[in-house]
């Protein structure tokens, strides 16, 4: 995909989405927490970290981990654990 633009929306009090158009119509939104990120350019980083985490656990084999050293199944449970409570 070629980077186009990129969009940054605060669409709701707890929610920033990052949107990553590319030449051809494409889009990749990331939807993370309002608390993750403290500016614009901050969600940006983080989104592209997000996606970079992705890509990794997407080509490595056994358990998936993020930069951060955590499984990625450990920060999905974290999240789920953090939307229930």
């Amino acid at each position: 995909m070629h980077l186009v633009r990129t969009n940054v929306a605060r669409t709701t009090e707890a929610t920033v989405t990052v949107e990553f158009h590319g030449e051809g119509n494409e889009l990749v939104a990331v939807r993370m927490s309002a608390d993750s990120v403290s500016s614009d350019d901050d969600a940006i980083a983080f989104a592209a970290q997000m996606l970079e985490d992705l890509r990794i656990a997407a080509t490595t084999p056994g358990p998936a981990t993020t930069c951060e050293g955590a499984s990625i199944a450990e920060m999905l449970a974290a999240e789920e654990a953090m939307k229930s409570s």
